[in-house]
C-alpha cells in the first residue's frame, strides 16, 4: 500500500488499509495453503477519495496486491489455490473505476465486479461465492446499507469471517436525534432497539459497541467477536471500530498480533498528522522523530486491559478447570491483550500459586494446547 504521505487529512483511512492489508494477507495464506480456494469480498467498494493516480491508496488495490503477493507465496510451497476477489459499489461513476482497476490489476487473481447496493445484491453474491470460505469486508461511508437482518446470511456462512467498519462517529451524532425514522434505522443498523438504554450511561461508547459486537455473534452464531479502535488524528476520541467475528480460535490470534502492529504504526501517524496540524497553524517546522516506546495513553489502556483479561481468567477458572485452548481465545477477544500477554499473566501466576498449569512437560514453562488451567489453592506457594 502506498505511504501515509497519500493519506493527508485521511489518516484513518490509512490505519484501516493497513490493517486490512495485514489481515487478509494473514487468512489468504493460511486458508490457501490448506484449501483449494479462497474468496474475498469488499461489500463496499469505492474507490473513493483516492490520492494516486494509480489508486495505490484504494481497498481495491491493496487487496489485489496482497492477494496476488500470497499466490506467489503459496505456489513456492507447492500450494496453487484458485483465490478469487468480488467487488460490490453502487455508484455508476466509482463502477467504472472499479472495472478499469480490475483489467489492470488483477494479475492471477480472478475478480468479479457488481454493480449495485450491497443489501441488494447478497443473495447474488452467495451464490457466487458457494461454499467456499470466505472473508468480508464490510466497509461502508456512513452507517446504512448493511442492517443487522440484511448481513444475516452472510454472518450465519459456517465458512467465513467478517471484519465491519462500525463508523462510531457518525452513528454517535444521531443517537440522541429523536425521530421515528432515524430510530428505525438505528434498530436495523444495531439489530436491537436496546441502544436507547445506553445514551445515558458514563460508559456510552463501550456500551454501545459491545452492543453491536454482541448483535454480530448472535445473530451469525460466531464462537468469537471483536473489536479494535481507530482514533481520530487529531483527537483523543474514537472515528471507527473495527469489528471481527469469527469461528476460529487462530482467527482471534492473528487479528490480536495485526492490531499491535496498527497500535504503534497509530501512534506514530498521530503523532505526524498532530505536529503537521500545529505546523500549518504556525507556520514553523517543528523538528523531532517519532518516540520509540508506546505514549501514556497507550500504555495507560493495555495496562486496564490486562488487568480485565487477570479478572476474566480468574472468573472462568471458578467455574472449573479450562484447557488452555479453550481459554485462550476466550481472553484475546479482550482488545489489546495478545497471545504473549496471556501466556505471561498464566506463568506469573502458576510461579506465585494464583493458577496452576497442569500438563507442562519437562523443563516447559509457558502453556501450550492441552495444558489445563485451574485455581490456585496456596496463593503466597512458589511453583517452578
Amino acid at each position: 500500500m502506498k505511504p501515509v504521505e497519500y493519506y493527508k487529512d485521511r489518516e484513518q483511512t490509512y490505519l484501516k488499509h493497513f490493517f486490512l492489508e495485514r489481515y487478509l494477507e494473514t487468512v489468504a495464506y493460511h486458508i490457501g495453503f490448506s484449501r483449494t480456494e479462497f474468496v474475498y469480498v469488499d461489500c463496499f467498494s469505492g474507490p473513493w477519495r483516492a490520492a494516486d493516480e494509480e489508486l495505490g491508496d484504494t481497498s481495491i488495490r491493496i487487496a489485489l496486491d496482497r492477494l496476488n503477493s500470497v499466490r506467489t507465496g503459496l505456489a513456492l510451497r507447492q500450494k496453487h489455490p484458485a483465490i478469487r476477489a468480488i467487488f460490490v459499489e453502487k455508484s455508476p461513476a466509482a463502477f467504472t473505476t472499479l472495472q478499469q482497476v480490475l483489467r489492470e490489476h488483477s494479475g492471477d487473481v480472478t475478480t468479479m465486479a457488481i454493480q449495485g447496493a450491497f443489501e441488494g445484491n447478497i443473495g447474488h453474491i452467495l451464490d457466487q461465492i458457494g461454499s467456499t470460505f470466505a472473508f468480508f469486508f464490510v466497509d461502508p461511508t456512513g452507517w446504512t446499507g448493511f442492517a443487522m437482518d440484511n448481513l444475516r446470511p452472510i454472518l450465519q456462512r459456517t465458512k467465513g469471517e467478517v471484519m465491519i467498519n462500525f463508523m462510531y462517529d457518525h452513528i454517535n451524532r444521531f443517537l440522541g436525534f429523536r425521530k421515528a425514522s432515524n430510530e428505525e434505522s438505528l434498530d436495523r443498523c444495531l439489530g436491537s432497539p436496546d441502544w436507547r438504554k445506553v445514551l445515558d450511561r458514563p460508559d456510552r461508547e463501550s456500551a454501545l459497541v459491545n452492543l453491536y459486537v454482541d448483535q454480530i455473534r448472535a445473530t451469525g452464531g460466531f464462537r468469537y467477536a471483536t473489536f479494535t479502535r481507530v482514533l481520530k488524528p487529531l483527537h483523543d476520541r474514537a472515528y471507527f471500530y473495527l469489528v471481527y467475528a469469527t469461528r476460529h480460535a487462530k482467527g482471534i490470534e492473528e487479528f490480536r498480533e495485526v492490531e499491535k502492529k496498527v497500535a504503534r504504526e497509530q501512534e506514530v501517524v498521530r503523532e505526524r498528522a498532530q505536529r503537521e496540524h500545529r505546523e500549518d497553524r504556525s507556520g514553523q517546522a517543528e523538528f523531532g522523530f517519532p518516540a520509540d516506546s508506546p505514549s501514556k495513553g497507550l500504555q495507560d489502556e493495555r495496562k486496564q486491559q490486562l488487568q480485565k483479561a487477570e479478572a476474566t481468567i480468574i472468573a472462568l477458572l471458578r467455574k472449573g478447570p479450562v484447557l488452555y485452548e479453550v481459554l485462550q481465545p476466550q481472553v484475546l477477544e479482550m482488545p489489546l491483550v495478545r497471545k504473549s500477554d496471556l501466556n505471561r499473566i498464566l506463568v506469573s501466576g502458576h510461579r506465585s500459586g494464583r493458577f496452576v498449569i497442569d500438563g507442562l512437560g519437562p523443563g516447559e514453562r509457558t502453556p501450550k494446547s492441552g495444558c489445563k488451567i485451574r485455581l490456585g489453592t496456596e496463593p503466597s506457594a512458589k511453583r517452578d
